[in-house]
């Protein structure tokens, strides 16, 4: 058989044929044959459908190839996809051709195999069944083998050589994700191995935590294996090791497990003492309280040992928690020594000064502290040298590339138009290892159509590749009244559209000019990190192009103009002489503001029946006149790549209201996304220019309660570089946070320790503000308590008399709910 009929096979994709052709061959054949595949495989390989003939190279090279070292990454090179409902897929043929071969270096193969295996997407089921039909008693035990095994319900399935693998079972990472979705593996362990290993592996696990859902899996196994008490009282301490750090249905469970021990009267007293002081470092209030209950039931015998522990949550950041510490306290003091009420009092400085009181100290005069004075971030020094260019161009792609920051890639664009007009051949030649390892760059500008609609993104990759490109303009007149032209039409087209489309629309341009009308430089380059630009330099930048006889590209110029300060009149241009200048200046005269409005927006699902039924939902969004008047066709947000959103704080820094406005969707939709991170568009538009209103508001709410703690971080950011410019009103932000969360859409969980963080880093005033507005909205909500607290705790320190709405009628309730409770302390502080 010739190499060209094997070829017909693999590109014809079919399985059977092939293999039973790879199966008539001599030993002597498959070795000629090898070196035909190679060849043809390496070829494949570089082409354009290098994915393509996946199942059918499998099995070529099972049935070919000479040693281990050269099949196992072949294999793992060649998936066949396997899935229940279609089986015949070629895995059956795959065994049978290495089957026939009885191969000498088999068990070598399956090493390398197993241990090269995925650990994260378990999708090489075509691998674990090859090692299946193979190792006989003697599995692998790489992670990668065992979590396929697992996932694939290999208890079914299972050997009598596989008994020495539970160990390893209960050691791999992931191992509690297959015990939480297939129900029968926790029982299957329990009748099949050793008890102690089956008890001592799982605690292991508990104690060394993990995602939520491994931690269930582990839960259940402990569940399956009715732990007796004998043996609690003998791992007693590995239960408590449990109750620092781990998930809270972990602790949940040691904590049950020890306190029905100590019950029975076998939980040692210094046992007990020092897993109360684990849980009082938690944030789980539940918690918390059930073991300061728990604690407080030995106070009677043992009160010294008990008020010392219980202080431990004097530091506590709940005041609620720390005011029912001070009640059980206060129950005993008279029951303790001297030397401990000393140490009992030093301990209640770290209290508020009302809570202090309770058990006769004083505390601590905490000192405010100081927002640092706002300092514009300087934009950095440009790329000097084309191998830094280059660098930074290879850094926008590859396996660790990540969002594209406004900094990042207006440096590169300036670098590439001023490289490009000083030696273009050079940038090119710089550029073609990137060419070489992405050729998709070059492809999608070679499809380029000037008349299409495109996304930031692709533009920039546009700019990237349009240096590969031989510029095509001669420097004759007629092609200079020819660009002025274009830039004058491209003028009176210009419309308030998307903030993705006016940067989509500039980088086209870019890379139009760098092909047909190039220019030594740009000139909307900003000054600062937030995208302003210096009105000194741009007239600096203009009058130098002036005076070498060139004018910058139409959009190029706009930008610089959208990139001004607030505060620049018309005349910081008076000397600017031409057509460039008289545009300045009337665009400066005209600038005026869009209108930002609140807006109820309403949104109904398609109706899928049964499977999901229509729903109709509502959101607040901000509307922009002119510009964005239906804001909902953004409902789920922008994509992560394509409108290049990190970088729009940049493009209007002047309108930060209208930029804020405009992201309000995405915001909103980050409430219930894991997508990742925004990375710091909130602060950039706290740095930027430009009045403040329901746009910022809203984002900043939103952004107070997104999914994501990395994001609310970026919030909080934002709040305090706000407050520390004076240009943070806490009045209409507490109202939009209370209107929010009285209609269900903000999660007033999240957005209170934001609140809370910006309030002790400085935001004092502003915070307290927010909150006298956001409180009257939430007298009848489950978590009203949480934001009285924070307000307890602003108030005993800016002292700002005054009153709340509505907080005298919660105050006056009966009973000791934790609303009440603060709310009387609110009270006190305010009078």
């Amino acid at each position: 058989m010739t190499f060209d009929e094997i070829r017909e096979l693999i590109e014809a994709d079919k399985p059977v044929p092939l293999a039973e052709a790879l199966q008539a061959l001599t030993a002597e054949q498959r070795k000629e044959l090898a070196k035909d595949l190679i060849a043809f495989e390496k070829k494949h390989r570089a082409g354009d459908r290098s994915w393509h003939h996946g199942p059918t190279l499998a099995i070529s090279g099972a049935g070919l190839l000479q040693n281990a070292s050269t099949l196992a990454p072949w294999l793992l090179r060649y998936q066949i996809w396997w899935h229940p409902q279609f089986p015949n897929n070629g895995i059956a043929e795959l065994i049978d051709v290495l089957r026939r071969r009885d191969l000498a270096w088999m068990p070598e193969l399956l090493v390398r195999l197993a241990a090269k295996m995925p650990t994260r997407e378990l999708r090489r089921y075509d691998l674990m069944r090859v090692i299946l039909e193979f190792c006989g008693e003697n599995a692998p035990d790489s992670d990668g083998f065992l979590l396929h095994f697992l996932n694939a319900g290999g208890h079914t399935g299972w050997r009598p050589g596989f008994d020495v693998l539970i160990p390893r079972l209960l050691e791999v990472v992931g191992a509690g994700v297959s015990f939480a979705n297939t129900r029968e593996w926790p029982s299957f362990l329990r009748g099949r191995a050793d008890r102690t290993v089956l008890f001592d592996g799982c605690l292991a696990r508990l104690q060394q935590g993990g995602s939520a859902k491994e931690m269930e899996g582990f839960l259940a196994l402990h569940e399956v294996l009715q732990v007796t008490q004998d043996e609690v009282a003998e791992h007693a301490r590995d239960y408590v090791a449990m109750l620092p750090d781990s998930r809270s249905t972990v602790a949940t469970l040691a904590q049950d497990r020890l306190r029905s021990l100590d019950e029975a009267g076998r939980l040692d007293f210094d046992l007990l003492c020092d897993a109360s002081r684990w849980v009082f470092g938690r944030t789980e209030k539940k918690l918390v309280r059930a073991q300061l209950t728990w604690l407080g039931k030995h106070a009677k015998t043992r009160p010294d040992e008990v008020v010392l522990v219980v202080a431990e949550l004097f530091a506590h950041e709940s005041d609620d928690l720390r005011g029912q510490a001070v009640k059980l306290v206060a129950k005993h003091l008279a029951k303790i020594s001297a030397a401990t009420r000393a140490e009992l009092l030093a301990l209640a400085e770290q209290l508020p000064a009302d809570l202090a009181a309770q058990l006769g100290g004083q505390a601590l005069v905490e000192e405010t502290v100081a927002l640092a004075p706002f300092t514009p971030r300087p934009w950095p020094e440009p790329i000097a040298t084309l191998d830094e260019l280059t660098g930074e161009v290879r850094a926008l792609f590859g396996r660790n590339a990540g969002h594209v920051e406004a900094v990042t890639a207006e440096r590169i664009i300036e670098a590439v138009v001023r490289f490009a007009w000083q030696d273009r051949d050079a940038v090119a030649k710089a550029f073609g290892p990137i060419y070489d390892k992405h050729p998709w760059i070059q492809n999608r500008n070679s499809y380029y159509n000037e008349h299409s609609k495109s996304d930031p993104w692709s533009e920039l990759i546009a700019i990237i590749a349009a240096v590969s490109e031989p510029a095509t303009w001669s420097g004759s007149i007629a092609s200079l009244l020819e660009s002025t032209r274009k830039w004058l039409t491209q003028l009176k087209r210009t419309q308030p559209g998307s903030i993705s489309d006016q940067l989509a629309l500039r980088l086209r341009e870019i890379r139009n000019g760098l092909v047909h009308s190039p220019r030594p430089a740009l000139v909307s380059t900003p000054t600062e990190a937030s995208g302003l630009l210096d009105a000194a330099t741009l007239l600096e930048r203009l009058a130098k192009a002036d005076a070498e006889g060139w004018e910058p590209w139409p959009r190029d110029l706009e930008q610089a103009y959208q990139r001004l300060p607030r505060d620049v009149a018309p005349e910081a241009f008076a000397s600017l002489p031409g057509n460039t200048g008289r545009l300045l200046r009337r665009w400066l005269a005209d600038r005026t503001d869009p209108v930002v409005a609140l807006a109820e927006k309403i949104r109904t699902t398609a109706d899928y029946g049964y499977y999901r039924p229509a729903v109709t939902e509502k959101r607040l969004l901000a509307t922009v006149t002119p510009g964005l008047p239906d804001p909902e066709q953004h409902w789920y947000g922008y994509g992560d790549w394509g409108p290049l959103i990190e970088w729009w704080p940049a493009v209007l820094p002047a309108h930060r209201d209208v930029v804020a406005a405009r992201l309000v969707p995405h915001f909103a939709n980050r409430l219930y996304s894991k997508g990742g991170s925004d990375g710091p568009l909130l602060p950039m538009l706290a740095e930027a220019d430009g009045p403040t209103g329901i746009g910022m508001d809203l984002a900043l709410a939103y952004g107070l309660g997104a999914e994501l703690t990395v994001n609310r971080a970026h919030a909080v950011d934002a709040l305090l570089i706000l407050a520390s410019r004076s240009q943070l009103e806490g009045k209409p932000l507490g109202e939009i946070i209370g209107l929010l969360v009285h209609r269900g859409e903000l999660p007033l969980n999240r957005v209170v320790p934001g609140l809370r963080d910006a309030a002790r880093s400085g935001a004092l005033e502003q915070i307290w503000d927010a909150l006298v507005a956001l409180l009257p909205k939430l007298w009848t909500h489950n978590r009203v308590a949480d934001v009285i607290e924070l307000a307890v705790e602003l108030a005993q320190q800016l002292k700002p008399g005054g009153d709340v709405e509505g907080l005298a009628e919660v105050a006056a309730r009966k009973g000791s709910s934790k609303a009440v409770v603060q709310a009387k302390r609110l009270v006190a502080a305010l009078s």
